[in-house]
């Protein structure tokens, strides 16, 4: 493993040797990209979230949006929180938010790592306005791209959590939330700690974060910006299975490059919203890294992204064939 991937090191060194322009012209578009789309957008988000991580408890969460996520898929309080934050803010918030959790005792391994498999989604905004406005020119659809993409993210983490939790709650105490009855099970319940009281250090460690963070993205953009731009020089576009393979390599690029194929209208749909489900390489290089996963949780979060991505060719199968 290690010689094949000192193979292909060399083999892209070489390539920025020999395609110069192209990888300078590619990497600026990534720096615009992250620059003008994923920095002003997402940057609010980590920060926010990461401060709600540190001063909120689970007590303090409104119970009619944290209930019924924690029932309907098993998890904590806290990882309640993170389905919200992963599916309203896109990647790779929800990777992000379930390591800072785990890390800080607030959930469990097994909760982080089934947190991570289905949370962490291209945000409803992005599919709204890009895929389906912009690129696919179907802004009637994106309704029905919001339930395939996302519903398929959904679904995932309903049918793994009939499985899973049963098996974990054997050995999982319970807490109760401060005005409610009823004991609520937090299944994969870790050690808890007491939030922290807001002040200027806890929103300056909170600032630090989000900006490493963002940073780290802008390095994972730009790197597979050039990395597709190098791709698209070297091989022929023309042929479909070339054309998947360099549009899974980054979703944003990958989107426009399907929807300006000249493949069937039902090949592109369904192509897209897989693409969308996956994420591509890119975003899932920038959720192992920023989560810092371990070869077990990328094994985890790998296979749970493929699975994502045939649920959401299924769904998009029955669209095509009952919602023409």
């Amino acid at each position: 493993m290690r010689k094949k991937m000192t193979v292909l090191i060399l083999i892209l060194f070489l390539c920025l040797l020999f395609f110069p322009h192209t990888a300078l012209l590619s990497a600026l578009d990534g720096l615009l990209l992250w620059y003008h789309s994923v920095f002003p957008v997402l940057f609010p988000f980590l920060f926010l979230s990461s401060l709600l991580i540190r001063i909120v408890s689970p007590e303090d969460m409104p119970k009619i949006l944290v209930f019924p996520l924690m029932r309907l898929f098993g998890c904590s309080a806290y990882g309640a929180f993170v389905i919200l934050a992963g599916f309203l803010c896109g990647f790779p918030v929800g990777a992000k938010l379930s390591a800072e959790l785990y890390q800080q005792n607030r959930i469990s391994r097994k909760e982080a790592m089934f947190l991570q498999g289905f949370s962490n989604n291209l945000s409803p905004g992005f599919i709204l306005t890009y895929l389906s406005a912009g690129q696919m020119h179907l802004p009637g659809k994106g309704g029905l791209f919001l339930f395939q993409i996302l519903g398929a993210a959904a679904l995932a983490g309903i049918l793994h959590a009939k499985v899973q939790i049963p098996a974990a709650r054997s050995g999982t105490h319970t807490k109760r939330f401060s005005g409610d009855s009823e004991e609520k099970d937090l299944w994969t319940a870790a050690e808890k700690t007491e939030a922290e009281p807001l002040s200027f250090s806890v929103i300056d460690d909170c600032i630090c974060s989000a900006m490493n963070s963002a940073l780290r993205l802008c390095a994972y953009i730009l790197l597979f910006s050039m990395l597709n731009g190098l791709v698209m020089k070297i091989l022929p576009a023309s042929n479909p299975a070339i054309l998947f393979l360099t549009a899974s390599i980054e979703v944003t690029n990958g989107i426009a490059l399907i929807a300006g194929s000249s493949l069937p209208y039902a090949v592109k749909y369904i192509a897209v919203s897989a693409l969308a489900a996956f994420g591509g390489w890119s975003a899932l290089a920038q959720s192992a890294g920023i989560a810092r996963m371990d070869r077990e949780q990328l094994f985890n979060y790998t296979k749970s992204r493929v699975k994502i991505t045939l649920l959401a060719v299924i769904l998009s199968l029955t669209v095509l064939l009952f919602c023409r």
